[in-house]
């Protein structure tokens, strides 16, 4: 069995949880689904370390493989108010807004080993 080594560049949060990350992904689609025309970019990211990875919340999402580079997109302010609206609607939705120490989005970097 080998091990894939990656990085994800992406404008999003972390939701921590005590569930694993794969357990909340098929309920993060389906809510999702149904406020699609409140948070169009919102998707979701699992990614960390080989069996601890973590949950993220993210619009714009590039994987960079290891022994490449990349850069982040280059977003307006517009754009990224946008974007801070449609996770905050997306975090309130699926019930996240009580989570205590939820930090503010922004640019991520996300090493992740599978």
């Amino acid at each position: 069995m080998g091990m894939y080594h990656s990085t994800y560049f992406a404008y999003g949060l972390h939701i921590p949880t005590d569930a694993h990350p794969w357990e909340e992904t098929d309920r993060i689609d389906t809510e999702l689904a149904a406020v699609k025309n409140r948070c169009p970019d919102v998707g979701h990211l699992t990614a960390g370390g080989y069996d601890r990875d973590m949950l993220f919340l993210v619009t714009e999402c590039d994987e960079i493989s290891l022994g490449k580079y990349g850069r982040a997109t280059t977003a307006t302010a517009e754009q990224r108010a946008d974007w801070d609206r449609q996770l905050a609607n997306a975090v309130e939705h699926l019930g996240y807004g009580h989570i205590r120490d939820l930090e503010a989005p922004g640019w991520l970097s996300v090493p992740d080993v599978s």
